[in-house]
């Protein structure tokens, strides 16, 4: 186990985690990306982003069963080192570093809007202030980033809630089927599957919501919950957004744009501005604070497991580890510097994600065997029988195999080989720090039964 367990975490709600999960998942994708998907799709976005939804569903089911099975101090990390073994962990979470630069996709989309609204701010600049601000955000630890992600959460759903509600009134439906716009797909049938993979960026990473599992006041409850409620959520914000997207003005104003141009066009001054903010800004910034957190918390982990020295998980007095946090800020800031574009990280992290994932749901298919009595007590599908469940682990698979070929087709050559490279280097340093270290993560039913969450007993009076 573990020496975080001596320490005191906050507590986080069902409703926290609920709006963690949503600030997480809508963010880049939809105000950054979508512009990409109308120029693959056309009139026939929502199409891509419903495609897009049912991947990430089917990917995210296998995690639900996990969550809802056992707690997870580190997350997927956790997951794969209590079932796989830690060597498998320790490939995995090496490779984990390969999401660091990708924080500055969200960073990125942000400086746009920012430009499109203060034309004398630089896109990179924007994209630097907006991660050194969340950077800072963190240090303070959970209990303030908690705070602003409820604020801003909140903030982000009204926002979106004004762009559907008066966009809907200037829609022309008629362009929206098949049956009445022989234009429905730009790009033909091709078009809506590459938009539906590069869409699904922003359609499942509520999975993320496990890397919170040891704050979770109810983790095997909670955790399901705030993944379920997060997917009801950006079926309606997404399917909304599309069809207002690019169901108002001509294709060829609005393909491979912010939404700016539609906002300008369907809100008045003053509500325009309020959309800027509450809309395209606190979607990237909610991202950016929830992102930050995750990609700290399986590293955290897996320092204390001695896959990296003991010293890189110090943390300051509001238990932030800031040598991480600090890590992720600079290695974020380097495609900014180097000058890549969104379309670039966002594929190059679609690649990364899925093909780390692998680890993870060999690992959830494994479950039932290696913790019967966890699978016999969990939380969510107590119906669903072993057969269904495998089934919908092979479902997930399929996805899987279907975006990692996607963007191995739709991202430059050297890319794929410097991913690979990098994977390679995390295999390598993985296989040679096992025989080194002695990993003490639970491993057996008892042992992660009794791994209660040390927040319950010191903060439980002071819920998140």
């Amino acid at each position: 186990m573990s020496d975080t367990a001596n320490t005191t975490h906050s507590v986080l709600g069902k409703w926290t985690l609920l709006a963690m999960g949503v600030g997480i998942t809508v963010g880049a994708g939809l105000f950054s990306l979508i512009g990409a998907g109308i120029g693959l799709t056309g009139h026939s976005l929502w199409l891509a982003f419903g495609i897009a939804i049912v991947f990430g569903i089917f990917y995210n089911i296998p995690m639900l069963f996990a969550s809802g099975s056992l707690v997870l101090d580190g997350g997927p990390y956790a997951l794969i080192s209590r079932i796989l073994g830690k060597k498998y962990a320790g490939m995995y979470v090496v490779s984990f570093f390969l999401y660091f630069p990708t924080v500055a996709i969200y960073s990125l989309a942000l400086g746009f809007y920012i430009n499109s609204v203060l034309p004398t701010v630089t896109p990179s600049a924007g994209a630097i202030a907006g991660l050194t601000v969340f950077y800072i955000v963190n240090l303070f630890g959970l209990d303030t980033l908690s705070r602003f992600q409820n604020m801003m959460t909140t903030l982000l759903m009204v926002g979106i809630a004004t762009f559907i509600l008066i966009g809907f009134g200037q829609v022309d439906f008629a362009l929206l089927t098949p049956s009445t716009n022989p234009d429905f797909a730009a790009e033909g049938n091709m078009g809506i599957f590459k938009a539906a993979c590069l869409l699904s960026f922003a359609t499942y990473c509520q999975y993320y919501l496990m890397y919170f599992s040891k704050y979770a006041k109810n983790p095997k409850k909670d955790i399901p919950f705030g993944m379920v409620g997060t997917t009801i959520v950006i079926i309606f914000v997404y399917l909304g957004m599309s069809v207002v997207a690019s169901g108002t003005l001509p294709i060829d104003e609005v393909a491979n744009q912010p939404l700016t141009l539609v906002a300008r066009e369907i809100l008045s001054g003053p509500i325009f501005t309020f959309f800027m903010i509450c809309g395209p800004f606190m979607a990237l910034t909610t991202t950016i604070n929830s992102v930050y957190a995750s990609y700290v918390q399986p590293i955290q982990s897996a320092t204390h497991d001695g896959w990296f020295p003991k010293s890189f998980a110090a943390t300051n007095r509001r238990g932030s580890p800031y040598k991480i946090l600090t890590l992720c800020w600079l290695a974020s800031m380097l495609p900014i510097l180097l000058g890549w574009d969104i379309s670039t990280i966002a594929n190059t992290y679609i690649l990364t994600d899925i093909c780390i994932g692998i680890f993870m749901m060999v690992a959830i298919a494994m479950l039932p065997k290696k913790f019967p009595q966890a699978w016999a007590t969990r939380e969510f599908g107590k119906k669903v029988p072993l057969w269904g469940f495998y089934t919908l682990v092979g479902l997930a698979g399929v996805v899987q195999g279907i975006l990692i070929y996607n963007s191995i087709t739709s991202i430059k050559l050297y890319i794929v080989i410097v991913t690979a490279v990098a994977f390679t280097i995390g295999i390598l340093y993985a296989i040679k720090k096992d025989k080194e270290i002695n990993v003490t993560s639970p491993s057996d039913e008892e042992e992660l039964e009794a791994e209660v969450n040390p927040s319950t007993t010191t903060l439980a009076n002071n819920p998140v």
